[in-house]
C-alpha cells in the first residue's frame, strides 16, 4: 500500500502523550507522513480521554469533528485510547463513520491500519501481559526537545472507589531499570534536558519485577545519565512516599525539587469511601516532611497536589478540614475537581452525594485560597536568583522569553518570563525575580537591570 499522510489529535494527559508519541513513532517507521492538518491528510487519528465526564466530552467532540472533516472523502478514521478501551462496543456500534477503534495498549495496531489492514474493532484486552513500550520502541517527540516525558509503568493495582483507571489502563506492569535508562540516554543524547518520569502510580515502580527494584534505585540509575539536567516525578502515592525517596529529591541535585502526589483529601472519612488506604494523619505527616526537607542549599521543596471535591460522603464539617488543610500552606500547585460520577466504579454507588452546584462552590473557593497563597509566596522571590529553563519565545511577545524554575512543571504550573537576554530553547539560565503574580514571575537575566527594576517598584 502506499504511504499514507496521517493527521493526529491528541487529548488528556502526559501518559497518553507518551502513547500518542509511540504512534507516531509508527507512522514514521513505516514510512509514511505526518501532516499538520485534516486536510491535507489520508488518515485522521485521535488518541481519547475516558477519565473524567469533561475528557469523555471533549474525546467525542473531537471524533465527530474528525468524522465531519472526512465527510465526503475516501479519509480513514482511527480513533484510540481510553475511551475505546472504556466503550468499545458502544462506540463501534452509535459511529458507523469510525473506520477503526483501537485501545489504550494498541499503539502498534496502527502500523496494521496504515498498512491496509488491521480489524475495524482493534481493542486489546487488557491483561497482565498488555503492551507497554520500552526503549526500542519508535517514538518521536511532540513540541519541544528539551524536556520529554518519560513512561516507567503502566497500568495500576489502587483499589481507588473513584477511578476507573485500573480498567482503563489494566493491572500495573513496570518497565526495567535498564529500558528506561537506555531510553533517557537516547532522549538526552538527542537534547532532552528535563525529564518527567511519569506512571499511574511512580511509588508501586518495580513491585511487579522479577527482580526487586523501586523508584529509588532507578533514580540512582538516572543520576548518573551525562547532559541531564532535571529528573522530574509526577504522580506518587502519598502513602508510598518514602523518606528515601524524600532524601533524594532534596539532596540529588539532578532530582528536581519538586514532587506532584495527588492527596485528594485530608478528612479520613471521606478517604475511606475514596478507598484510599490512608487517612488524615498519613496526610498531614507526608506534607509537614516535605514542608520540613530542605536541600544543601537551605532550599524548600516544591509540592503540587490535586483535591477531590464533592465526594460522596464530603459532608461540610469533612470540606471544612479539607479547606483548613488547604490555608495551612503546605501546597505549591494546586489542582481541585468537583467529584465526577463515573459508571463502574465503586464510588458511582455510594450514597450521601453533593449536589453539583456546592461542589463547584467548594472547588472554586479553595483556588482562591491558593490563589492568595501563591501570591504571597511569589512575591517572597523577589530579588531573589533562580535558575531558569528557557522554553523559547514568550507567547506575549517575540522580545520575551519563556521558562521555568525547578518548581514548575511544563505546562501546569505556570513559568517564569525573561524580560531580556539572548538566551535560546533549552538553555539552563541564572535570573532574578523582579516581579511576582499568583500565577507567573518575570525575571531578568542581567543583574543591573533587575536591580533597577525591583527598585522601580
Amino acid at each position: 500500500m502506499d504511504a499514507r499522510k496521517v493527521y493526529f489529535v491528541s487529548l488528556g494527559c502526559p501518559k497518553n502523550q507518551v502513547d500518542t508519541e509511540v504512534m507516531l513513532g509508527v507512522v514514521r517507521q513505516g514510512g509514511h507522513e505526518v501532516v499538520d492538518s485534516a486536510d491535507e491528510a489520508d488518515t485522521l487519528v485521535v488518541n481519547t480521554c475516558g477519565f473524567i465526564e469533561a475528557a469523555k466530552e471533549e474525546s467525542i467532540e473531537t471524533i465527530l469533528e474528525l468524522a465531519q472533516a472526512k465527510e465526503g472523502t475516501k479519509k480513514k478514521l482511527v480513533v484510540a485510547g481510553c475511551l475505546t478501551q472504556r466503550y468499545p462496543t458502544e462506540l463501534a456500534a452509535e459511529m458507523p463513520e469510525v473506520d477503526h477503534f483501537l485501545g489504550s495498549a494498541d499503539m502498534l495496531g496502527l502500523a496494521k491500519v496504515l498498512g491496509g489492514g488491521g480489524k475495524r474493532l482493534g481493542v486489546s484486552e487488557l491483561s497482565k501481559r498488555a503492551y507497554l513500550y520500552d526503549h526500542e520502541t519508535p517514538r518521536e517527540l511532540t513540541g519541544v526537545r528539551h524536556t520529554a516525558y518519560v513512561k516507567i509503568a503502566e497500568g495500576c493495582d489502587r483499589p481507588c472507589g473513584f477511578c476507573i483507571i485500573p480498567k482503563l489502563r489494566g493491572a500495573q506492569r513496570s518497565r526495567d531499570v535498564f529500558s528506561v535508562v537506555q531510553e533517557v540516554h537516547a532522549l538526552v543524547g538527542a537534547g532532552t534536558k528535563e525529564i518527567c518520569l511519569v506512571a499511574q502510580d511512580l511509588t508501586r515502580y518495580g513491585s511487579d519485577l522479577e527482580t526487586p527494584t523501586n523508584l529509588e534505585m532507578l533514580l540512582d540509575a538516572l543520576v548518573e545519565v551525562e547532559g541531564l539536567e532535571w529528573i522530574r516525578l509526577h504522580y506518587a502515592y502519598p502513602s508510598a512516599v518514602t523518606d528515601g525517596l524524600i532524601e533524594r529529591i532534596a539532596m540529588q541535585p539532578k532530582v528536581a525539587t519538586y514532587l506532584d502526589v495527588p492527596m485528594q483529601h485530608v478528612d479520613s472519612d471521606v478517604l475511606k469511601v475514596m478507598r484510599r488506604g490512608y487517612g488524615e494523619r498519613a496526610v498531614l505527616e507526608l506534607a509537614q516532611k516535605l514542608r520540613d526537607a530542605k536541600t544543601s542549599e537551605g532550599q524548600r521543596l516544591w509540592l503540587r497536589t490535586t483535591m477531590l471535591v464533592g465526594h460522596p460522603g464530603e459532608t461540610p464539617e469533612a470540606y471544612a478540614r479539607l479547606k483548613d488543610f488547604v490555608s495551612q500552606g503546605f501546597i505549591d500547585h494546586l489542582g481541585v475537581f468537583p467529584w465526577s460520577r463515573e459508571d463502574g466504579t465503586v464510588s458511582a454507588m455510594k450514597p450521601g452525594r453533593v449536589e453539583e452546584a456546592i461542589a463547584a462552590e467548594r472547588a472554586a473557593e479553595l483556588m482562591q485560597i491558593q490563589e492568595a497563597i501563591r501570591a504571597e509566596r511569589h512575591a517572597a522571590l523577589v530579588g531573589q536568583p533562580i535558575r531558569v529553563l528557557v522554553d523559547g519565545p514568550s507567547s506575549e511577545s517575540d522580545l520575551l522569553l519563556d521558562g521555568r524554575h525547578e518548581g514548575q512543571a511544563p505546562e501546569i504550573d505556570g513559568k517564569v518570563v525573561l524580560t531580556d537576554g539572548t538566551a535560546q530553547r533549552g538553555d539552563m539560565v541564572m535570573a532574578t525575580i523582579t516581579q511576582a503574580s499568583a500565577h507567573d514571575l518575570i525575571a531578568s537575566l542581567d543583574p543591573e537591570a533587575a536591580a533597577e527594576a525591583i527598585a522601580q517598584q
